[in-house]
């Protein structure tokens, strides 16, 4: 299966994902099947338990999609479990400027590089039966895992080229959402529209990978010609929400017709 970070330098072009909130192995399936590259399962804004999340790696992975997980924080617990259990990479959300990016990401780096501990009887290490041993799970914690800071707040857009060159740093994503609230702006608002657009031109120039999310298609399409090399659409519930809405008002307003 071809990892996260191989889809990001690919020439190809960017590759499609969404958020993954809802523990449903079946909800996993169908939006394996839907055709998106890489789901972000989150649990910073979602009820998942790391068995939750540990379900559904192995659901998207082997599904052939790659799955990474969005940590509730800076912290080392959560994320080295869900890189143990074979997490295509992690988001860390609210990273504020390049110290913060430097020592949140030296915890998910093997020594000497970083502090990350050894588990190689776990999941990423194939159970201990890993063709190449220590040293390919060691290779693969280092080459094949994504690590990537969000940039959420104007302090991380100010220091943008800071995070962007901590070491671990693999790429950034740009989260409009809190952002915007950071900068006391509306979603959506011309000022949040051009700090994201900075932000990707600066990892463009820098030759970091950026992704974003996005809504609707115009919006892929502008970000993809920007340079973004991962845009994030939509969320399963969302999903589910419009597809049960949608069924719902097209029900009654059939019904309205024969009354």
């Amino acid at each position: 299966m071809t990892t996260f970070r191989e889809m990001l330098r690919a020439a190809d072009g960017p590759v499609i994902g969404t958020f993954v909130k809802l523990p449903a192995l079946e909800v996993a399936e169908i939006i394996a099947g839907a055709g998106f590259d890489f789901v972000i399962i989150d649990t910073e804004h979602a009820l998942l338990s790391v068995r939750d999340v540990y379900g559904l790696l192995v659901a998207y992975s082997r599904s052939g999609v790659a799955p990474l997980v969005r940590v509730t924080d800076h912290g080392y617990g959560d994320g080295q479990r869900y890189l143990d259990a074979g997490a295509a990479g992690l988001l860390v959300p609210h990273i504020s400027n390049g110290e913060q990016a430097a020592a949140t990401m030296r915890q998910f780096l093997f020594p000497p590089e970083g502090t990350r501990g050894m588990g190689f009887a776990a999941r990423a290490g194939q159970w201990g039966r890993l063709p190449g041993g220590r040293d390919e799970y060691v290779r693969a914690g280092h080459e094949d895992v994504a690590r990537i800071a969000m940039v959420e707040e104007q302090e991380a857009v100010d220091d943008i080229a800071a995070i962007m060159a901590a070491p671990g740093v693999d790429g950034v994503f740009i989260g409009p959402g809190d952002l915007s609230l950071s900068m006391g702006e509306p979603s959506g608002s011309p000022a949040v529209h051009d700090a994201v657009t900075r932000c990707i031109k600066a990892a463009v120039a820098a030759g970091v990978p950026v992704g974003t999310v996005v809504q609707g298609a115009d919006q892929v399409r502008l970000r993809a010609e920007q340079g973004c090399r991962f845009i994030v659409v939509g969320n399963d519930t969302g999903f589910l929400t419009s597809a049960a809405r949608s069924a719902a008002s097209s029900a009654r307003e059939a019904l309205s017709a024969v009354r």
